[in-house]
């Protein structure tokens, strides 16, 4: 049944709305508390895995846990695609903006596929690109030529990055309104991430291709030796470090005709400026491709690039994997849709402004203290910073949102009929639209502001920081229990969303924030004297030997947990002496508070999941709520824990103690 239109769809889901906003706080404020309760796993010792103690359970409690999702963030975003799935398939189109249709096309195109066909990509690519493709399971019976640096940098239009080179565009250093093009080897996401053969043997099975047993291994060899040279080459220090120079500088001929085509140029201007980076591997990598010849490099792209598509489409094609793909691809569309869905939500931004605002006030009382003993210039400099910071709830334009929107995606065209052309498009609209910018995108002015999200961030509700923009941005979707309801009591709304700004807030302040100043700009001799303070090169040494790889995220959570813990109890002492039954037991506000903070982290780990979220960016989530809590001292004055306990750290480390 088609809906009449978007008041009516409102109108539908209005008494569901009705019911859960009459239910009564201590409703809703019991249900968290049983949430917590269920969680929690009482045979663990708090002092030793604070997160065993606090989500122990949570898998058993949580229905969909382990399978559909596997933690709080997840199991938010699974809620959300059913419910816009559901919006999406009662939508009317005749009324309404563009971007709504061309996000229902995609999302209808999906849903629409019977079975994963990836030949279709290559068949499109040939003809709207002309993409030549050698064969992956036979010899070749022709003499066609094949030129890898166009198939590399065609592919790299549509999203592929990272193999063989890597090209990104960001802010210039000294002028965060003007882009620019940066060479390097592949280092974003922790670098090169060779195929394994799995991926492979998943590959070839949706390709539908008859390849035998032999074939097979004859080709993964191939593949793998290939790849174990390119992960040697990874090896090659760089000592110039990175470099800004011009096109008529670029070191290999090669790389000028991969811009130009990346750029969609016929020619570049040779003064053009941009960055390059490690240009010994560079060097090294040419000489690595001039053993192969064209045919093999490019079946190795074309096999890349039918992986690239893989993991950069719907998981599966059911309702909700279609619309998880539909918000990573079109995600300000779907945004927009998702907040007319739910207009309350934004009704509670005062109230969310007000208590960034107190998390902001907190810091800065602390840095004013300046226990790190710095310098006029240097107080200045961070005092200026955090007074500028600024909220922005859901990455929407807020002023004029519909003419943006029909703007940036006014020279989108998708078919509903056609699914792999529509991804790739997509895919290439979104490449296209880094490389260009707009008013908007490098806006400092958060009501103007949005940001162009990846793939991975455009379907997730988690909140983030934009350093040259200095803004925190909270997705609306994020703005739902357990996280966030407007009945909550302040303890549940501190101890959770609380710390999430606080989380972000910090990232302003953090190894690699305290570079960018209150301009956007990257104030180098600023950062280096800050760097250079024994006080705070000692905190911050402190905090590396706990995982230097997640650095920063460390700092954000530990500063991040005890600016939101000080924030709540000095805005309400009294809770300082209030204790609350939970689980029968007498326990003081302040246990809640830090086994509310732990619920965000809860979730379930399985052999599929363990090995990513370890090398994420952000690390384990049960070594964030320990790390955190172990340099927090009133957790183990408050759970009594021994000295030799794992949460009694015998020195806390803090960047910005109070």
């Amino acid at each position: 049944m088609k809906l009449p239109n978007s008041t009516f769809w409102l109108l539908l889901t209005l008494p569901l709305m009705v019911t859960e906003a009459t239910h009564q706080p201590s409703y809703i404020n019991r249900r968290q508390q049983k949430l917590i309760e269920s969680s929690m796993d009482l045979n663990a010792d708090p002092c030793t895995d604070y997160y065993q103690y606090a989500c122990g359970k949570w898998a058993d409690h949580v229905d969909g846990a382990g399978s559909k999702f596997y933690e709080t963030l997840t199991m938010l975003d699974y809620q959300v695609n059913r419910e816009l799935a559901n919006h999406m398939d009662r939508l009317r189109l005749r009324h309404g903006p563009r971007f709504v249709r061309k996000a229902y096309e995609y999302y209808r195109s999906c849903f629409d596929v019977e079975s994963y066909k990836p030949l279709e990509y290559l068949r499109w690519m040939k003809i709207h690109e002309n993409l030549k493709w050698p064969m992956l399971w036979a010899d070749p019976k022709n003499n066609v030529e094949f030129d890898w640096v166009q198939t590399l940098a065609v592919m790299r239009r549509y999203g592929m990055n990272g193999v063989l080179v890597e090209e990104i565009v960001y802010q210039k250093k000294d002028d965060p309104s003007r882009l620019t093009v940066d060479l390097d080897k592949p280092v974003e996401g922790g670098g090169f991430v060779a195929m394994a053969e799995r991926n492979l043997k998943v590959l070839i099975e949706t390709l539908d291709i008859p390849m035998n047993s032999r074939t097979f291994k004859k080709l993964w060899k191939e593949i793998s030796d290939f790849e174990e040279l390119l992960l040697r080459l990874d090896d090659i220090p760089d000592e110039e470090g990175s470099r800004l120079i011009t096109v008529r500088e670029l070191p290999l001929p090669w790389l000028k005709k991969y811009l130009r085509i990346v750029l969609q140029q016929s020619s570049l201007d040779p003064d053009m400026e941009l960055y390059i980076q490690n240009i010994p591997y560079l060097e090294a990598l040419d000489a690595l491709l001039k053993e192969y010849d064209n045919r093999f490099i490019c079946k190795y792209l074309e096999i890349r690039f039918l992986w690239h598509l893989n993991l950069k489409g719907p998981e599966d094609f059911f309702k909700e994997d279609c619309l998880s793909s539909t918000r990573s691809l079109l995600p300000m569309a779907m945004h927009w849709i998702y907040e007319q869905k739910n207009p309350e939500i934004l009704q509670e931004s005062t109230k969310i402004r007000e208590l960034f605002n107190n998390l902001v006030k907190e810091f800065k009382q602390q840095l004013e203290q300046n226990n790190h003993g710095f310098n006029e210039t240097i107080l200045s400099y961070l005092l200026n910073k955090l007074d500028h910071i600024q909220l922005k709830i859901g990455n929407l334009p807020r002023i004029d949102t519909v003419p943006v929107l029909e703007r940036h995606y006014a020279n989108l065209t998708l078919n509903v009929s056609d699914f792999y052309g529509n991804h790739l498009k997509l895919l290439a609209f979104s490449v296209q639209s880094l490389h260009l910018g707009n008013n908007n995108t490098l806006s400092t002015n958060a009501s103007h502001y949005f940001h162009l999200e990846s793939y991975e961030t455009g379907s997730s509700s988690s909140p983030y920081f934009i350093q040259r923009s200095n803004i925190v941005i909270i997705p609306v979707t994020a703005l739902k229990t357990p996280i966030y309801h407007p009945s909550y009591e302040d303890i549940y709304k501190y101890s959770s969303l609380g710390f999430l700004l606080a989380h972000e807030i910090l990232h302003g302040f953090d190894y690699t924030g305290l570079e960018v100043d209150i301009s956007g700009k990257l104030n180098t001799p600023q950062y280096n004297n800050i760097l250079a303070n024994t006080n705070f090169d000692n905190n911050y040494q402190c905090l590396r030997k706990l995982n230097p790889y997640v650095i920063d995220e460390k700092i954000a959570d530990i500063s991040g947990l005890r600016y939101a813990y000080n924030t709540f109890f000095n805005l309400q002492p009294e809770a300082l002496n209030r204790t609350r039954q939970i689980y029968g037991m007498s326990m003081s506000l302040k246990k809640l508070f830090f086994l509310n903070f732990a619920q965000f982290f809860c979730g379930v780990t399985t052999s599929d999941t363990e090995d990513a979220i370890s090398t994420s960016e952000h690390g384990m989530d049960s070594d964030r709520v320990n790390d955190a809590l172990a340099h927090f001292p009133e957790f183990a004055k408050e759970y009594n824990c021994g000295e030799e306990s794992r949460l009694q750290s015998p020195r806390s480390c803090n960047l910005w103690r109070r």
